[in-house]
């Protein structure tokens, strides 16, 4: 440089200075880095509590006590007893009377049969009540009454069922009359 050169530089050092790698670069990459994870947060956590609760499983109740509906293992039974009615037809004086011995897996079985028993013990009755004496002089008649009263129980006790199957598996007579 030469002399004039200097003279027109300025005695101060009032010149701007450069700021050195890009310092106002730092908050606008932060915001870039933050804005897509806040935004993930926020919809995991509105998601998380608009998700509808799910319950452990179907847990019916029945005076304010859950019912245990899982098969146990074990066979339990429930009996029916004092099952008389009339036959139908023109003759009223014909009757039949059966006891009944029913089976299930369920862990509750005797408490639900219990709880129901009304129903079961009108379904019987209806269901009994429509055979006539001629129907029960027929070959394979117990085994109708059987497929009948399961069939019946089985819509009684519908509420109950664990997926497909009955909660009654077997229906055993204890007594079995037809007069």
């Amino acid at each position: 440089m030469c002399a004039a050169q200097l003279d027109e530089l300025p005695e101060s050092n009032d010149a701007p200075e450069s700021k050195s790698g890009g310092g106002n670069l730092i908050p606008a990459l932060i915001a870039i880095v933050l804005a897509p994870v806040l935004t993930v947060a926020a919809m995991y956590f509105l998601i998380q509590m608009n998700k509808p609760v799910q319950a452990q499983g179907p847990q019916i109740t029945e005076g304010g006590q859950p019912l245990d509906m899982e098969p146990s293992g074990e066979e339990k039974y429930y009996e029916l007893t004092g099952l008389i009615t009339n036959l139908g037809g023109p003759i009223k004086s014909r009757y039949i009377n059966v006891e009944l011995k029913l089976e299930g897996l369920a862990g509750d079985f005797e408490k639900l049969l219990e709880i129901n028993e009304h129903r079961i013990r009108d379904r019987a009755l209806t269901i009994m009540g429509q055979y006539t004496y001629e129907d029960a002089q027929l070959d394979g008649f117990q085994e109708r009454v059987r497929v009948d009263l399961k069939k019946g129980f089985s819509i009684i006790l519908k509420k109950y069922r664990n997926g497909e199957s009955d909660l009654i598996r077997n229906i055993y007579f204890t007594q079995f009359v037809v007069q």
